[in-house]
């Protein structure tokens, strides 16, 4: 997805959410800015830049825990949980 189609994917779900609603991410992150694999059409961004894009949608973090015992030569995996502002 592009930056704007997650913009507008997190918009969208915080929209539809009950009161006390929560929205939970697990995402593989690079370590800076964002890699394109053009093999699998896949964009993995970094820890970074995936705050910010929640920030614009309209989200506030309230957990950010990166997945242990993972092997190292993987991207490593974040786990997130989110509330509307």
């Amino acid at each position: 997805l592009t930056d704007d189609d997650v913009t507008l994917l997190f918009s969208r779900a915080r929209n539809g959410l009950k009161p006390d609603g929560l929205i939970f991410v697990k995402e593989n992150i690079c370590r800076e800015g964002f890699v394109v694999d053009k093999d699998d059409s896949s964009l993995t961004r970094s820890n970074t830049y995936m705050l910010e894009l929640f920030d614009k949608a309209g989200m506030q973090l309230l957990y950010n825990m990166k997945q242990r015992n993972f092997p190292k030569e993987l991207f490593e995996v974040r786990m997130y949980c989110l509330k509307p502002k």
